[in-house]
């Protein structure tokens, strides 16, 4: 019930946020709009676009909106831009990749049906929270709270459980794998199944230290293995999978909780799809904490991400998004169109979004960064295929809230159209199942 509700909120205000522009012409929802014709497509050579590496605007799109431009340009004039067309990578499907991540992350381990924590796992947890002081701040529910729930749940647990061994995973399902140290892992695919999650030890919450609150009393500290060397082992975890997670974006000081303690120091590694070096959209790993989610692109599915937690002995903890293996390369070096025509829509479009806006008469808006990307978006009608197509990142806050979480909106490098952040009706619906 929660998940439909939730699903109903997102889709709701996704309507609300796509306010459109009064020119049809700025409106791009599918991807077969952008794409260039055949003729084009065989074109010999493109012309280069003149792309400045700082852009500098003033105007005022709406009366209520000013739209204050001072933005470093992130374009690199020497790469060729491709459009490729690409097919979800089904983990439950792929045999080869399938087997490769479950000799990966636990090597001769058997796979069963998650169950159901019994009382003795139960009461393991409650005596960890009668010792509980406060440590963790906004991370735990209150000791009280805590308490009351796992008795509820230590109550209605089972003695022992049957355990019911798995030959290959389903979507929408999660999986433990015992392994031969005894320790218990877990395996959840998501409901798009070229989706998944990896915990190493069930025990374990990993966090990167972003969720924290100001209030929260969490002391963290360097983990017991280099940034330089944890990143390499999360680069060879991708490698060894195989997926296109090629490109890293980012990284954070992170850490994980073990029976309402601090467990254990870790680096949170992002990775992204690159095509020809560009990067595709980034997105936070929890929509919680992004206004923008989610930022695929009118797509079949979410844009290819890879967060990879490392501690020292290896990866704890590894989530994906969006895993996808080029089908073929639609256009080789796709015309741009001038960026003065994208960035007239980026700023007239911000104007166009905000100017409902209540709580004042006007509004500034500083656009502190356009960078071009790659987007995902979907064929018409076929969820099967997605297709990465260059945009324009518009990066920009309200000028009197900098200090606030970003705003991005997404326009066509090849159009010059405003591209409308949507997800496909499926993919809510399958979360609200």
């Amino acid at each position: 019930m929660k998940k439909r509700i939730l699903a109903m909120l997102m889709l709701l205000c996704l309507l609300a946020a796509c306010v459109p522009t009064p020119e049809e012409d700025y409106i791009v929802n599918r991807a077969e709009e952008q794409l260039p014709s055949e003729t084009d497509g065989l074109a010999e050579k493109t012309v280069p676009i003149s792309v400045p590496d700082h852009a500098t605007l003033n105007v005022d799109p709406t009366e209520h909106v000013t739209v204050v431009v001072d933005a470093e340009v992130n374009f690199n004039a020497e790469s060729a831009h491709p459009i490729l067309e690409v097919e979800a990578l089904n983990i439950t499907q792929d045999e080869e990749t399938l087997n490769a991540l479950l000799e990966l992350i636990a090597p001769g381990a058997a796979m069963y049906e998650g169950w159901p924590d019994t009382k003795e796992e139960i009461a393991e947890l409650l005596q960890s929270a009668m010792r509980y002081d406060g440590q963790l701040g906004s991370l735990v529910l209150p000791k009280d709270e805590m308490i009351t729930l796992l008795e509820m749940q230590y109550n209605a647990a089972p003695e022992a459980i049957d355990k019911t061994p798995a030959d290959k995973p389903e979507a929408g399902k999660s999986y433990r794998m015992e392994r031969s140290d005894g320790v218990i892992s877990v395996l959840t695919v998501s409901t798009e199944p070229n989706g998944f999650f990896y915990q190493r030890d069930r025990r374990d919450a990993c966090f990167a230290d972003d969720v924290l609150m100001p209030d929260d009393p969490i002391v963290l500290t360097d983990p017991e293995i280099s940034e330089t060397d944890a990143r390499r082992k999360a680069e060879e975890f991708l490698k060894s999978l195989g997926v296109e997670c090629d490109c890293f974006v980012g990284t954070k000081r992170g850490f994980s909780i073990r029976n309402y303690e601090l467990h254990e120091m870790l680096w949170e590694f992002e990775f992204v799809r690159s095509v020809n070096g560009t990067p595709s959209i980034r997105r936070p790993n929890s929509f919680m904490t992004d206004s923008n989610m989610p930022s695929s692109i009118g797509a079949p599915w979410f844009v290819e991400n890879a967060w990879v937690y490392v501690g020292k002995d290896g990866v704890v903890s590894a989530n994906f998004d969006g895993l996808s293996r080029v089908k073929r390369v639609a256009v080789k070096d796709v015309q741009l169109c001038d960026f003065n025509k994208a960035l007239d829509t980026g700023v007239r479009q911000i104007g166009y979004l905000h100017d409902g806006a209540m709580d004042k008469s006007h509004h500034t808006y500083m656009v502190t960064n356009i960078d071009l990307c790659y987007g995902l978006q979907a064929e018409e009608d076929n969820l099967s295929v997605g297709v990465y197509q260059p945009m324009w990142e518009f990066t920009y806050a309200d000028a009197e809230e900098l200090d606030e979480q970003p705003n991005k909106i997404y326009i066509s490098a090849i159009t010059g159209g405003y591209v409308e952040p949507r997800v496909t009706v499926q993919a809510l619906m399958k979360r609200a199942e």
